[in-house]
């Protein structure tokens, strides 16, 4: 079974993670999407999201970035905010501190050199959901560490569009990050589901935040 929302006691063992965001006067969701920019995939959600007056968070990979500078420069112009992914979507479970540190390094520099200010403190999410305390420890000072709500699965090719709409919809709620990515992986399902989904969010309420 797959687990659509953290369950509370993992969110409370690591609660220096931000899992949802803090609770707002207005009715609110956060739309993220992981492991870009990619071909057609990342133009094709930059193009539904603009259709939905629609703004969200990509949490990019650097080797990505590095190969595709022209697509990175549209999330940019478009204002849509960006996060470090690493620089090639390792897993933090099985790389040393060192390295995993090396790693965002390398994405980070990726994402200044090729035009994007923070505002604030960086955001980092790591790529399945792997990190260790030690790493963690190690980056806490330093960014926002981004997991989420809601997990759609939109890049496992077993899940149908109507499956992958329903782990978002059947658990929206306010204040929740949803991730969804702009991946090859996905992008069968991102492509049926996105534009159903963003008229959904807007039909109950919900305004599109920036994490």
């Amino acid at each position: 079974m797959k687990i659509i929302s953290p369950p509370k006691i993992v969110t409370g063992l690591f609660h220096s993670l931000e899992w949802a965001m803090p609770a707002a006067s207005q009715k609110n969701i956060y739309l993220s999407f992981d492991d870009g920019p990619t071909p057609s995939i990342t133009n094709f959600v930059l193009n539904e999201l603009e259709k939905a007056k629609a703004k969200a968070t990509f949490f990019c990979i650097g080797k990505n970035i590095v190969a595709e500078p022209a697509m990175f420069n549209e999330i940019i112009s478009a204002k849509h905010q960006v996060g470090n992914h690493t620089q090639n979507h390792v897993d933090g479970w099985k790389t040393s501190c060192f390295n995993y540190l090396q790693e965002i390094e390398t994405c980070e520099n990726a994402i200044q050199q090729h035009g994007y200010k923070h505002i604030g403190k960086p955001l980092f999410r790591p790529p399945y959901g792997k990190i260790t305390k030690q790493q963690i420890n190690a980056l806490k000072t330093q960014y926002r560490i981004i997991m989420w709500s809601i997990l759609s699965y939109d890049w496992l090719h077993e899940k149908n569009e109507n499956q992958c709409l329903k782990n978002i919809v059947s658990h929206l709620k306010n204040d929740a990050i949803i991730v969804m990515h702009d991946s090859l992986k996905a992008s069968i399902n991102i492509k049926k589901t996105l534009p159903t989904l963003l008229q959904i969010v807007k039909d109950k309420g919900y305004n599109f935040g920036l994490i």
